[in-house]
């Protein structure tokens, strides 16, 4: 048998940061996070979109934030469905992204 010792940091003391919290969180914390503030933002470039409705602008930041919001709820349900393991899950959100991106790209490529 291998005789691997884990080594387990310090616990903190009352008011102390953690000098490593943001490198130790995993991506699916962040995952979970940016939907939830892409969401927001869905909500604040649609209300643009309706009174500034033929801004270019505007409307490629709300594609932008609908494809980044649609490809992290794919990787939530590819997850819940265990359609994915979790061990993959870095490779499954960049690799959304990413799809999500060359999809939106080219429909707005093909309409603009």
């Amino acid at each position: 048998m291998n005789n691997m010792t884990i080594e387990y940091r310090k616990p903190l003391k009352w008011g102390e940061l953690d000098p490593h919290r943001r490198e130790n969180t995993r991506i699916g914390m962040w995952a979970w996070l940016l939907q939830r503030i892409s969401a927001l933002a869905i909500v604040v470039f649609l209300a643009l979109h309706i009174v500034l409705t033929y801004k270019l602008l505007v409307q490629l930041l709300l594609l932008l934030t609908v494809t980044f919001h649609a490809a992290l709820g794919l990787r939530v349900i590819l997850l819940d469905f265990n359609l994915v393991n979790v061990k993959y899950q870095r490779a499954l959100v960049w690799g959304l992204i990413a799809l999500g991106f060359v999809v939106m790209l080219t429909i707005w490529f093909s309409i603009y």
